[in-house]
Order: structure tokens, then sequence, then C-alpha cells
């Protein structure tokens, strides 16, 4: 007996040894910022969430903040300004609140969760992905804040733990060491405090720019034509292609509620469908239901147009666009609700 408790004693001391200070030095660099109150909660490491950081920005920061306006979606939502929208719609005082590869699930808890917390919802931009929106039938990530996937606070943060200790690497070493990690790693995009907006902090200065597409544009040019050289950047033949039908009944769920919380709040909303550099369009039975649900409000600049035709609106990863594209959206969506029909983006009616 004595001899099977002292190998016990060994085995939990051998296993301290090896978990206890990594796990210790886990706590202390709160990576997920889980622990504790921060200045700003920006993205600054690539295995964070922005939706979940949002959250807690929302939540332990700004709570204090009578946010009517809010943004929406996924990665593609970020080159949208809402420091930019405040200046374009009267009295909004927007609060970006995205997620990567955002599904239609995620963005309707967020817009529950702000109901509930009795944030006047005033307007609303979402931006639909065709390539994302609407998979996994619409289940929100599990990469959201607990206040969001309701699942309990001890499961949240042991997911976190074990998604840190997955898959180790050279940068996460250095992370709990605090010493210098990759750029790859350590993305640090610094968010405006008030609006969230991610990477870059609102001025005088960024709002000039805002749309400027002659900012370093020859060297990006240079690195387009470089890739399309190997056919990174195919050619694509101009024929308008539509996607299968993705929206299940369960996300038809989702965008009824949506809809619901929009006429609670008599919001003003704009859905915008993401320009890809695919040029697929939504199948026409789901442009029925969106378009049924949310009329007039619908801006498809998905497809084949003059924004996906021009290689150079597109990073270099061929997924997202610059922020100049973005502006441009907006401000074409403005003018065709205002004043005329667009004359990009082939706006959906009743």
């Amino acid at each position: 007996m004595k001899k099977f408790l002292f190998k016990n004693l060994i085995f939990l001391l051998v296993l301290f040894a090896a978990i206890g200070p990594p796990s210790i030095l886990y706590f202390i660099r709160d990576v997920y910022m889980d622990f504790g109150t921060y200045k700003n909660y920006s993205w600054k490491y690539n295995f964070q969430a922005i939706g979940d950081l949002a959250t807690k920005k929302l939540c332990n920061l700004n709570s204090s903040i009578p946010y009517n306006s809010f943004i929406f979606g996924s990665s593609r939502s970020t080159g949208l300004y809402g420091c930019y929208l405040n200046q374009k719609l009267q009295n909004s005082n927007f609060f970006h609140y995205a997620n990567w590869t955002e599904t239609i699930g995620g963005i309707a808890a967020k817009l529950e969760f702000l109901d509930s917390k009795n944030y006047q919802i005033d307007n609303a931009v979402i931006f639909f992905d065709t390539n994302g929106t609407f998979r996994g039938d619409g289940k929100i990530n599990d990469t959201d804040h607990y206040y969001l996937t309701k699942e309990s606070r001890f499961n949240y943060y042991a997911t976190h733990y074990k998604r840190f200790f997955t898959n180790m690497n050279i940068d996460k070493i250095r992370i709990l060491a605090g010493t210098r990690v990759s750029d790859a790693t350590f993305t640090n995009w610094e968010s405006d405090p008030h609006t969230n907006d991610p990477r870059h902090v609102c001025t005088s200065e960024v709002l000039i720019n805002y749309g400027n597409k002659e900012l370093d544009s020859l060297q990006y040019h240079e690195t387009i034509d470089s890739l399309r050289k190997v056919g990174f950047f195919y050619e694509r033949d101009g024929a308008q292609k539509f996607l299968d039908s993705q929206i299940s009944n369960r996300e038809k769920l989702y965008l009824s509620r949506i809809k619901e919380i929009f006429d609670k709040h008599n919001t003003q909303y704009f859905i915008i469908i993401s320009p890809l550099y695919d040029q697929l369009k939504f199948s026409e039975q789901d442009m029925s239901v969106i378009t049924k649900l949310f009329g007039n409000r619908v801006y498809d600049f998905s497809g084949v147009n003059d924004l996906t035709n021009d290689y150079y609106n597109f990073n270099p990863d061929r997924r997202h666009f610059h922020p100049y594209v973005s502006k441009l959206m907006f401000d074409e969506i403005l003018y065709s609700h205002g004043r005329a029909s667009s004359s990009v983006a082939t706006r959906q009616t009743d």
C-alpha cells in the first residue's frame, strides 16, 4: 500500500511539474482576456475571436455608452468604419459587433443579446457572405462568448484553456514566457476605444484617408500582378453562376428572429451581400427568402459586376476586399436608397 501511495504521489508531482507552471503562466498572461478588465479589447493574437472580445468590451468596458447602431458580419465587415457611419447616419452611435466566419445564428444571437440588455437598435448594417453566413445550419460559432452561446462559464474557460494548449508551437511558448512573438501570431489590431472599429483608432486623419484608393497602390498592384502570373488570381469567364440553395429551415428561423427584433426597434437596416472574387451569387431561391423578409433593404454586391471584375479590389488572400470598397458600397447604398437605383449593386426589391 505504501509503495502504491508513493508511486501515485510521484506521479502527481511529476504531473504538476509538467502542467502546473504552464497553467500558472497561462492565467497570468490571460491570453483570451478572460480574467481581468482591460483598457481595450483589441485583437491581439491570431487565435482570439473578435466576436468574443467585442462582447467583453461591450460588457466590461463600454457598458455605460448608449450605443444605438451596430455593424454585424464576418471579417469582411471590418473595412466598414463605424466612425464614418456616425457621420452619415443622423444621431447614430455605432459599435462594431462582428466575428470571424460569422454565421446567421451568431448575428441573431448578438441582436438578441443587445435586445435583452435594452439597447436601442436604431441602425444596423449586416454583411451576408455567399460562402459563410449560411454554413453549418447557421449555428453560432463556439468561439463566441458564453453570454451568446449559453454554455456555462466553466466550459467557456475550459475550452479556451484546451484550445491554447492544443497544437502548441514556439509562439505560444513565447507568449507564456513573455518574449517576442512572430507577427503572424501577434496580430495586434488596435481597435477604436469607442466604435470598436478593428485595426484603427478613429481620428480626423483616418477619416480623411478612408476610401483613398491610391494609398500604396503601386506596390500593391505589383503584388497582385505577381499572384496573377502564378494563377492564384485566376481568370473568370464573365458568365454569371449561382450557388446551390443554402438556407435551411433553422436558418430561416434565425432570419425571422432578426426581422422581429428590427420590427420591435423600428430599425433602419442595411443588408449587404459581400462581393467575392469567385463572382458567385446566392441561388434565386435563397435570394427570395432573404428579400421576402428584408425587402428593398438588401443590397447585392456579389456576382459579376464592376467591383468583382477588378482584381485590385481584393486582398492577396482573394477572400477579402479593401476598406475603400466597403466605403464605396455604403456610399452607393445611401445614394440608391435615397435618390436612385444603384449602378453597381443589384438592389433587390419586393
